[in-house]
């Protein structure tokens, strides 16, 4: 008997995360893709010409085309990333598209620490979350909601933290707060696992490492054969204090505050990852710790440009 073919539509497929996910996806043979976005011609050749892969161009509210990319859907997952809009508009408008189509599952563009624990406005770029969950709340009699959460992205902090130019760490706190990393392909992975698992529901949590700057500078030296500086940019205290002056200053300017509240609420053990943690749900996914990551990553990358291989 054949293998039932399971439809996974992906909002904002061109994004980074997206593309991570549906490679992962494609390496199931009976998973076919609706993928949602903007501009198709943003996607790579290779995933434009896929067979398995149906693409949908549209905007975030336009309902109708919405509806045609998530039609017959076994689970609509939400890789949007952008302003307070799309972000909240536009997930309840694909959340609202997914009911009245009738699909089950909705996994949430979360991919984030654990911001049920935060304020609103203790972060403002968590609170869209936070409304989102909100909403799915009001919704669960007509859909499941699933949440992902990976904390930190490995890739992500160590503009903030490495400093090349003279081979020094930095860091806040007393230096024994530590780190939730997880890569941007092992948070890809798991999701692809989650979209193929009919059961995965509510909120799941995966963590590829757990490391104080002690730790990471251990493996440093380990890796690149290298004893770097390590120096301390004050308190935690000091850090809640600068975040918010910079961000007073000119909220518009993102670039100055966003790694400064990321920093903060990574260390400061209020969004920890709720334990036990589901690392072990999908064991073939093989999670990356920091010093895998200096292994393949080359020195002089880090705290550079993001760059992923899709």
């Amino acid at each position: 008997m054949a293998t039932a073919t399971t439809t996974v539509a992906i909002a904002g497929i061109t994004g980074t995360l997206a593309g991570l996910i549906t490679k992962h996806l494609l390496k199931h043979p009976n998973v076919h893709i609706n993928g949602l976005c903007r501009a198709p011609s943003k996607l790579p050749d290779l995933l434009r010409s896929e067979s398995r892969i149906t693409l949908f161009k549209a905007q975030s509210n336009d309902v109708k085309t919405i509806r045609e990319a998530v039609r017959k859907a076994d689970v609509v997952i939400c890789c949007y990333l952008g302003d307070n809009t799309l972000m909240i508009d536009g997930q309840k408008t694909l959340i609202d598209a997914s009911i009245a189509e009738g699909v089950p599952r909705y996994v949430a563009s979360d991919y984030s620490m654990d911001f049920r624990k935060l304020e609103f406005g203790d972060h403002p770029v968590k609170d869209p979350m936070k409304h989102v969950q909100a909403y799915l709340e009001t919704k669960k009699a007509q859909i499941t909601a699933v949440h992902v959460l990976n904390a930190c992205f490995l890739e992500r902090p160590w503009q903030g933290i490495w400093d090349d130019k003279i081979n020094t760490f930095k860091y806040w706190g007393t230096g024994d707060e530590k780190w939730e990393f997880t890569t941007y392909d092992n948070a890809a992975e798991y999701t692809a696992e989650i979209a193929l698992d009919k059961e995965a529901n509510g909120f799941l949590s995966f963590r590829g490492d757990y490391i104080d700057i002690h730790g990471i500078v251990a493996d440093f030296k380990a890796v690149y054969n290298l004893e770097p500086k390590i120096q301390n940019l004050g308190t935690l205290d000091d850090l809640y204090k600068i975040m918010h002056e910079t961000r007073d200053r000119d909220p518009g300017d993102m670039r100055a505050w966003l790694g400064l509240f990321y920093t903060y609420y990574s260390l400061n053990g209020q969004t920890v990852l709720p334990q036990p943690l589901d690392n072990n749900r999908y064991p073939n996914v093989r999670l990356v710790t920091v010093r895998e990551f200096f292994i393949k990553t080359p020195k002089e990358r880090l705290g550079k440009t993001l760059f992923l291989e899709v």
